[in-house]
C-alpha cells in the first residue's frame, strides 16, 4: 500500500513538473516579442569601415570612446545608418530592407521593428551618441519631409 502511494505521489509530482516547465518554456518563447523596438533613420546608408574612419578624423567625434571603437571594428562589414542622437549598426541583409534613397529638398525618415543586440556609447561629451548594433530588421513606414 506505500509503494502504491508513493507511485501516485511520484506521477503527480511529474505532472506538475511537467506543467510548470511547459508554462515556462511558453513565457520564454513570448518575451522575445517584448525585446522589438522601434526605431527612426535618416535614408542614408553608410559603409561601417566609412563610419569608423570618420570618427577618428572629424573634429565632430573628438572625445570618441576607444573601446567603442574597437568593438566596431571587431563587426567587420555592415551597414550604418544616423538616427536622432544615435548611430544604427545592422548587416546587409537587415540594411537591404530599407530604402536607401538620395534625394534633394525632402528629408526621409524611415521607421523600423528590431531587435538591439548591443548598445555603445560612443563617448563624445559635446555631441553623444549610441550606437546600437540591431538584428531582425522589419520595415514600416517613411516620413519624407519637403525642405522647401
Amino acid at each position: 500500500m506505500v509503494k502504491k502511494s508513493n507511485v501516485i505521489i511520484l506521477i503527480i509530482l511529474l505532472v506538475v513538473l511537467s506543467i510548470v516547465f511547459a508554462y515556462s518554456f511558453g513565457e520564454n518563447q513570448g518575451n522575445d516579442s517584448s525585446d522589438v523596438k522601434r526605431l527612426a533613420v535618416s535614408s542614408g546608408m553608410y559603409k561601417l569601415t566609412d563610419f569608423i574612419g570618420d570618427v577618428e578624423n572629424k573634429s565632430y567625434y573628438a572625445g570618441y570612446d576607444n573601446e567603442t571603437l574597437g568593438w566596431m571594428k571587431s563587426l567587420g562589414d555592415k551597414s550604418v545608418f544616423n538616427g536622432n542622437g544615435f548611430i544604427v549598426i545592422m548587416d546587409s541583409h537587415d540594411a537591404a530592407k530599407l530604402k536607401c534613397e538620395d534625394v534633394t529638398d525632402v528629408y526621409i525618415e524611415q521607421y523600423f521593428d528590431c531587435v538591439i543586440l548591443e548598445n555603445h556609447s560612443l563617448g563624445n561629451v559635446k555631441n553623444p551618441r549610441d550606437v546600437l548594433l540591431v538584428k531582425n530588421v522589419k520595415y514600416v513606414g517613411e516620413n519624407i519631409t519637403d525642405l522647401q
